[in-house]
């Protein structure tokens, strides 16, 4: 008869190996399930139509177009044309400075990776494929990310809940799905990386290789991020910030000053290489706080030489001090402008008065019901966590306030925001779980026992409810992220909301491709500007990144003015052109026994209003707020309103 196992090995030692090995083998499933859960949350919205999601990925797949064939054409000296490049069918008749105007960090990681897994690993799918898959994949690398910076600050337990509450995040979910080509997914999981790496380095006692090699990774990370989404600059000043509450917990001063001060090299190294933001990093107010810190930690560190202990009044006092001279630098004009939406996200309870920025529905305020729709089950652990992190204050769990704190400051300013929440409260909610857990799960004391016992009230109870509780509140939450997740592409749609495969954009597209003339000027409200661009080969004149919003205002001006005024400003707009197209995107609803058309949501009639307002004419001569419907005047003196059925 073989020997048993345990006769072979010693007794002692079996049972802690097999542990091990069961618990990594645990871990290892776990992570891959998060993974699989967040792609194939994210290819949902791919059985409606193989297509690029909303407006701008079609751009950003165009500039990544460019530089593949640039390449393709001229070897690796077409790399550098890109910077060249000014396209002269967007904007007419100035014509688009594509490196100065966008984010060009995209579109260079973007085609670099393509060329790399085409040429040398034989990728056989095209570029627009490859772009099309690539965020789903990049979504579930965030919310690896986001386990590994959970188990960062808190353990393993902690970050299998936060990647598990990332990969079905709504916010998350709607800014890395299928077909989302755009500035967030690299961006933010750079982000999410470099916040990693930098509360890994704090609390270092000495400087050695391994981080210094954090350290430049991490800075590395964050000015690439800087090259690709504007919003970035929420994680460079998430650094600085969480840099000030380093000096509370740390001892050695000196080795947080360089390991930040390698990071924020870095970060400006790279954010130069592009033309945005260039230079101006320098100037940037989310690297002012870096500034800021370094300053404060330079003071506590000479202060330490003289002394031998450093108590929480010299560190508030050399942060008052440092804040002092950021402000003074502001005053003096050092620190770079920013626009009014930068501006309206700076100071979210001071609103916008500019239309052109109202205008857009992803800048609305955030409500009190979305939050909840979107984190209700996270919202209810977190409570747990912030009480349980403020009585045992420790500096990686202070991290993790902080970032929720950020978030929710700037998510209160746009709805889009909200992505910033995701990783916060992922974490959170996954430490609050975690203490929950440890109470239910810990032996009750004999006093415990006896009251509970005389009240009729027992431990087992309070588990039943407390999981009764949490399956409820699972069932209701998976219901809402299942319907955000579950959205088609816009261009599938007809960019409405509906589930319902509607080609007319489809259609129109491809019209304006195949039977007009190829020196056309398409003039059209500039949410359509890039699939019109882009889809339809033609010059158009505004898109969703127009800089000049005079030639925006004079677009709406041309659609309230008359048919006779209207073709003045056409000919103004597009100079030395004859062929000349009008667009106008309409939903409507025909009653045939009536001999009606319904108007709808989505296209132009819901839109009038914006280009009235934008242009500064008085919109209460188009549409009446009473009866909530266009005037008379508007259907009888407009061109938009004799265009729309």
């Amino acid at each position: 008869m073989s020997p048993k196992l345990g006769e072979i090995l010693p007794k002692e030692r079996l049972p802690k190996r097999l542990a091990i090995r069961r618990e990594k083998l645990l871990l290892i499933y776990a992570v891959a399930a998060i993974f699989i859960l967040s792609v194939g949350t994210r290819l949902l919205a791919g059985r409606y139509g193989f297509y690029m999601n909303e407006f701008d990925p079609y751009f950003q797949y165009y500039s990544t177009d460019y530089i593949v064939k640039s390449f393709d054409q001229k070897g690796f000296g077409g790399l550098f044309d890109y910077f060249n490049w000014i396209d002269k069918m967007a904007w007419y008749p100035e014509g688009r400075d594509v490196a100065a105007s966008s984010f060009s960090g995209l579109h260079y990681i973007g085609a670099l990776s393509y060329l790399t897994l085409r040429n040398i690993f034989g990728l056989t799918v095209s570029l627009y494929d490859y772009l099309v898959l690539l965020p789903v994949v990049l979504g579930g690398f965030i919310s690896i990310a986001i386990f590994y910076l959970g188990k960062q600050i808190d353990g393993e337990a902690v970050g299998v809940f936060a990647g598990l509450i990332s990969a079905i995040s709504p916010p998350l979910v709607s800014r890395d799905s299928f077909g989302w080509w755009d500035t967030e997914p690299i961006a933010y999981l750079f982000g999410i990386l470099t916040l990693l790496l930098f509360i890994s380095l704090v609390g270092e006692e000495r400087m050695r290789l391994p981080n210094i090699v954090k350290a430049s990774l991490a800075g590395i990370l964050l000015g690439l991020s800087m090259t690709i989404w504007g919003g970035a600059m929420y994680f460079v000043g998430t650094v600085g910030i969480v840099f000030f509450i380093a000096l509370f917990f740390i001892k050695s001063y000196k080795t947080l000053f360089e390991s930040t001060t390698i990071l924020l090299a870095w970060n400006l190294l790279i954010s130069m290489m592009f033309k945005k933001p260039g230079y101006t990093a320098f100037v940037n107010p989310s690297n002012m706080i870096i500034y800021v810190g370094l300053l404060s930690c330079l003071i506590l560190i000479l202060k330490q030489r003289t002394s031998y202990s450093i108590t929480n009044k010299d560190r508030i006092y050399s942060i008052l001090f440092s804040l002092l001279v950021g402000l003074a630098l502001i005053g003096f004009g050092t620190v770079g402008g920013l626009s009014m939406r930068y501006l309206t996200v700076l100071f979210p309870f001071q609103r916008t008065e500019e239309p052109i920025v109202e205008s857009v529905a992803e800048h609305a305020s955030s409500t009190a019901v979305e939050y909840f729709a979107f984190f209700s089950i996270a919202l209810f652990f977190v409570g747990f966590s912030i009480h349980y992190i403020l009585k045992k204050t420790e500096f990686k769990k202070m991290a993790a306030v902080v970032f929720a704190a950020t978030a929710l400051y700037f998510a209160a300013s746009f709805g889009r925001l909200m992505i910033y929440m995701t990783f916060s409260l992922a974490v959170l909610s996954g430490i609050g779980v975690l203490v929950i857990i440890r109470s239910l799960l810990a032996e009750p004391t004999q006093y415990a026992s006896r009251t509970r016992a005389g009240r009729g009230f027992s431990n087992t109870n309070l588990k039943m409810i407390f999981v009764a509780f949490i399956i409820i509140m699972m069932f209701f939450s998976s219901t809402i992220w299942i319907r955000y997740a579950d959205q088609p592409v816009s261009l599938a749609t007809g960019s409405i909301a509906t589930k319902t495969t509607i080609p007319d954009w489809i259609d129109t597209l491809a019209y304006i491709r195949e039977n007009t003339p190829e020196d056309a000027v398409i003039v059209s409200w500039w949410d359509y500007g890039y699939w019109i661009r882009v889809i339809g080969n033609r010059t158009t004149l505004v898109d969703n990144a127009t800089l000049n919003t005079t030639k925006i205002a004079l677009v709406g001006k041309m659609f309230m003015s008359s048919e006779e005024d209207a073709i003045k400003i056409i000919k103004d707009l597009a100079p030395n052109r004859r062929n000349i197209y009008v667009v106008v995107y309409t939903v409507t609803y025909q009653q045939l026994q009536q001999g009606l058309y319904l108007i709808g949501g989505g296209g132009e009639e819901s839109k009038f209003g914006w280009m009235a307002k934008i242009a500064r004419l008085n919109d209460s001569l188009y549409f009446d707020s009473e009866t909530n419907h266009p005037t008379t005047y508007f259907w009888e003196n407009t061109l938009l309103g004799k265009m729309l059925p």
